[in-house]
């Protein structure tokens, strides 16, 4: 099985004082224990490390990015980078979807979820695009 994880999923896990911690926790060790291997894209890592450098700290920041490497070493985790041909296909998502609030982040998010079976995300945007969210 193959989980997408958005930035906000992130948070979640790694922030303690985020309302979704438990929630997140359980989730991811749920599907480690089911072999999953966790995909996301080096703009989501982008959101997640400016976030907690912004609102928690410097060092919250270079952990999650030290936990991230690791993870990626291990196997458990593969970095999707956002090419030009990921781009293109975003700014049509953003284009046709004048009535969301979408970023263009999330739209590159869109594009590479679909490689995903699931996605590990606690706001609606992958629901209204009709991905399979979870937890």
């Amino acid at each position: 099985m193959k989980v997408f994880v958005d930035s906000g999923a992130w948070i979640a896990l790694i922030y303690e004082d985020d309302a979704n911690h438990t929630r997140a926790e359980a989730y991811y060790r749920s599907r480690l224990s089911q072999k999953a291997r966790f995909l996301t894209s080096n703009y989501v890592l982008a959101e997640t490390y400016t976030w907690l450098r912004y609102r928690v700290s410097h060092r919250r920041a270079l952990q999650f990015h030290r936990m991230v490497s690791a993870a990626e070493q291990q196997g458990l985790l593969r970095i999707l980078w956002v090419d030009r041909a990921v781009a293109e296909e975003a700014w049509r998502i953003f284009e046709r979807y004048d009535d969301q609030v979408f970023s263009i982040a999330d739209c590159t998010s869109f594009v590479l979820a679909r490689r995903a079976d699931e996605v590990f995300a606690f706001d609606d945007d992958f629901r209204i695009m009709r991905f399979p969210v979870r937890p």
